[in-house]
């Protein structure tokens, strides 16, 4: 049975969410890990972030925040007189409940998101959340839909920079890399998810022969190759760069490591080309 929050010992909860995620201690305290992170928000309970977890010992010992157990939790504002819920148009409330999802799954993980939930915090039914969203599968597969967009609306600004092929490829990965680091976890937790990535494969395997195709063409113009030695020599560099990201992303690299470490093998791909040319 849960305590009431006024019997938990505080500078116990601190040391308890600082020795191991959520998701494996929350039982301990009867609630979910969504609910624990609440409880901790409540009692003025700092917590780590995700990628806590993936840093070195000494790095989490710089992370770890000084706790002042005796200094008194924050009161709960007094409940104001419940005023008339707005109405948003449609597709500002989908993108209202899709920003809901994303700090959800970037705080929590993708396990703590569902149609309920985001409802919840923002204030509404669930049925007026399944108004937007029929499924929770379909507001992650519309969030993961969001980041590919970003990823790619950022891949077009940044290669129009480039003066010529070779200068084209180096910024759209380091550009990519970048993304990778900043965006990359929460897409790729969201494609954890089986039913999404199902639910998108068919969108991103056209999108991507789009995208592949005129690069293809490009390559085979630009360096007087075969569209096979063309669409072979696009497939090495697009893995290359893809591996990068995904180790980016979950943060066994840094951005500059990655960027330091891919950068050369993307070149020399593409110098290959060049002296196969001449």
């Amino acid at each position: 049975m849960r305590k009431p929050d006024s019997e938990i010992d505080r500078n116990e909860l601190f040391e308890a969410v600082w020795s191991a995620p959520l998701s494996e201690i929350a039982s301990t305290y009867h609630l979910s890990p969504g609910g624990l992170a609440k409880l901790c928000d409540r009692l003025g309970i700092p917590r780590p972030k995700r990628n806590y977890w993936r840093m070195t010992p000494g790095e989490r010992l710089e992370a770890r925040p000084e706790f002042d157990a005796i200094t008194p939790a924050p009161q709960a504002a007094p409940r104001k007189k419940s005023a008339r819920r707005s109405r948003l148009p449609l597709p500002d409330r989908r993108a209202q409940l899709l920003d809901i999802a994303a700090q959800i799954v970037a705080e929590e993980g993708v396990d703590e998101v569902s149609l309920n939930r985001v409802a919840r915090e923002a204030g509404i039914s669930e049925a007026q959340a399944h108004n937007c969203f029929a499924r929770r599968i379909d507001l992650l597969a519309e969030l993961a839909r969001r980041e590919v967009d970003e990823f790619e609306r950022s891949r077009k600004g940044i290669v129009l920079r480039g003066r010529d092929r070779l200068a084209q490829v180096v910024l759209s990965t380091v550009n990519y890399l970048d993304e990778a680091g900043r965006r990359g976890a929460l897409l790729q937790a969201i494609l954890l998810e089986t039913e999404v990535r199902e639910v998108l494969r068919s969108e991103r395997d056209a999108t991507r022969a789009l995208v592949s195709d005129a690069i293809v063409e490009a390559t085979s113009n630009t360096y007087r190759m075969s569209k096979e030695e063309a669409f072979a020599s696009n497939w090495l560099i697009t893995a290359i760069a893809l591996r990068a990201g995904r180790l980016v992303s979950n943060g066994s690299l840094s951005t500059a490591a990655g960027v330091r470490l891919c950068l050369p093998m993307v070149m020399g791909c593409m110098r290959s080309n060049a002296q196969a040319a001449d």
